[in-house]
C-alpha cells in the first residue's frame, strides 16, 4: 500500500496528524520540490510516497 493511502487510513482512524506546516527553508536544498506536495508535512518538498518520517512514524505505529 503507498504511504499516501496508508496516511489517509491513519488519520480517519486517529493514530496520525498530520504535522505543523514549516517555512521553506533558505537557501532552499538542491532535492527540495516546489512543485510537490506532502500531506504528512503540509507543505511542498517531496510527495508523501517518498516521505522518510511518514515512512518512520508508520514503522512506530506497526512496532
Amino acid at each position: 500500500m503507498p504511504l499516501s493511502q496508508s496516511f489517509q487510513k491513519l488519520m480517519e482512524g486517529g493514530l496520525l496528524t498530520p504535522l505543523a506546516p514549516k517555512l521553506i527553508p533558505q537557501p532552499v536544498p538542491p532535492r527540495f520540490r516546489l512543485d510537490l506536495h506532502i500531506s504528512y508535512h503540509q507543505g511542498p518538498g517531496h510527495d508523501t510516497d517518498h516521505c522518510n518520517a511518514l515512512r518512520h512514524a508508520t514503522q512506530d505505529l506497526i512496532d
